[in-house]
């Protein structure tokens, strides 16, 4: 009977009004929470059997929880360098294992980027999920690119392997003067210190030779290791000057074109440096054909104005940088930088139906759509933002609105199921 469906109509009232209520309780809980979104619940019918013009038939009322985890929160400044925000659709991937690679752990998804380094340099938030990324070299290519779209490609992002690390020397620039008066036979020399792979420094000795040729210099290239044992004539050629403006014309007879790049390779092997490092190339940019931007030959003595190389000795790091396309740059203290992760920015078709998990996370469900591993800001993915927090989306002012309105659905709920004893009451005193 419709007394009976009524009451029964009232208690999935009261339960429904019991999960708001509940709801709203979590939402106020987590008003500091970083990157939590509010849920809100949202009613449905419950309908036992279709209205007629004659006959209606109580069904009730039922909740379901909504959030959107992509719904963004204001940005809150910090003083961390590993604070990070997203600006825009995505999720950070984590992993609830430091090296899911080998000892597995799920994968999981949140915008809460409160990152610090544990004891072991890797990068966790405040519910103990490990950052992951993709690891670059020193160009900033991520090194496993071909696999990039797959988890395993992943890796936690750790900077206790970057405390301390070397550049060695692949490139020499120099602008050198050489003097256009010098007599047959004179002789300059040029010495620029060069690092190998292990960061030991040697000393590379470029010896000048002016040819009875006008115009052209002999060059010799010995390298001095640390130890201090001298390889004579690794490299020998000619650079030749043009004699209208003593800029550089061709070396080593190649025939070099006006505008070409002048450069030698200068090879050098294990035993040459004798430091247990690999062999190692280093390419001489002697400057620009035609151009005033490297050696010269003018009547000015010799004149050395650079002399650059991009290797580097070890070097202690002492910040690391994020930017807004999440590429991880270490910082270290003779003033080098290095790119050594690219973050992984997680996205899927419907993000309204991942799961929630502990840890203010998510995981994949039916529903959701499968995961896109992509970099920040391509594919619809947002960016990013260093020193920020992403605050929680709840606002009190509509919490505690909906706080009342649910007492009061509540307490109209218990209304139902009163005075529907009281109508049962009254069918059964008719029989007194």
């Amino acid at each position: 009977m419709s007394i009976y469906g009524g009451m029964f109509s009232g208690v999935s009232a009261l339960a429904a009004q019991s999960q708001a209520f509940g709801i709203i309780s979590d939402n106020i809980a987590n008003v500091n929470t970083v990157g939590y979104k509010d849920t809100k619940a949202r009613f449905q019918t419950l309908v036992t059997e279709s209205i007629t013009n004659s006959r209606y038939s109580p069904g009730g009322v039922l909740a379901r929880p909504f959030v959107n985890p992509e719904k963004q929160g204001l940005l809150q400044g910090t003083t961390s360098q590993t604070d990070l925000a997203i600006v825009g659709d995505g999720f950070f991937v984590v992993n609830e294992n430091s090296d899911p690679n080998n000892n597995g752990g799920d994968y999981l998804l949140t915008r809460a980027g409160s990152f610090v380094q544990d004891e072991d340099g890797n990068l966790v938030n405040n519910a103990g999920f490990f950052l992951q990324g993709w690891r670059t070299d020193s160009s900033g290519n991520i090194v496993n690119a071909t696999t990039q779209d797959q988890l395993s490609s992943l890796e936690t992002i750790n900077l206790a392997g970057f405390t301390s690390v070397s550049n060695p020397t692949t490139e020499a620039q120099l602008a050198v003067n050489l003097p256009a008066n010098a007599t047959t036979s004179s002789t300059q020399t040029t010495n620029l210190t060069v690092y190998d792979s292990l960061g030991v420094d040697h000393l590379l000795t470029i010896n000048w030779t002016k040819s009875a040729a006008a115009n052209i210099w002999d060059y010799s290239i010995d390298v001095t290791n640390k130890a201090g044992t001298t390889s004579a004539g690794i490299v020998t050629g000619t650079v030749e000057f043009d004699a209208a403006d003593g800029t550089i014309e061709d070396v080593d007879g190649g025939g070099l074109a006006n505008g070409a790049l002048a450069q030698t390779t200068v090879p050098i092997t294990a035993v040459q440096l004798g430091s247990g490092a690999a062999a190692s190339s280093i390419t001489i940019n002697w400057g620009t054909v035609g151009q005033s931007n490297g050696m010269s030959q003018l009547s000015r003595g010799y004149e050395a104005t650079l002399l650059n190389q991009n290797g580097s000795s070890p070097s202690t790091l002492i910040a690391v940088e994020v930017d807004a396309d999440g590429v991880v740059t270490a910082r270290f203290e003779n003033g080098d930088t290095r790119p050594i992760y690219q973050l992984a920015i997680g996205t899927v078709p419907a993000s309204t139906e991942l799961k929630s998990e502990n840890g203010n996370a998510y995981t994949l469900s039916s529903g959701s759509g499968d995961l896109l591993l992509t970099e920040a800001g391509l594919q619809g993915a947002g960016t990013i933002e260093a020193s920020a927090l992403e605050s929680s989306t709840v606002d009190l002012s509509d919490e505690f609105a909906d706080l009342i309105i649910t007492q009061r659905a509540y307490s109209a709920a218990t209304r139902l199921i009163t005075t529907g004893d009281e109508l049962l009451d009254e069918i059964i005193r008719v029989k007194r």
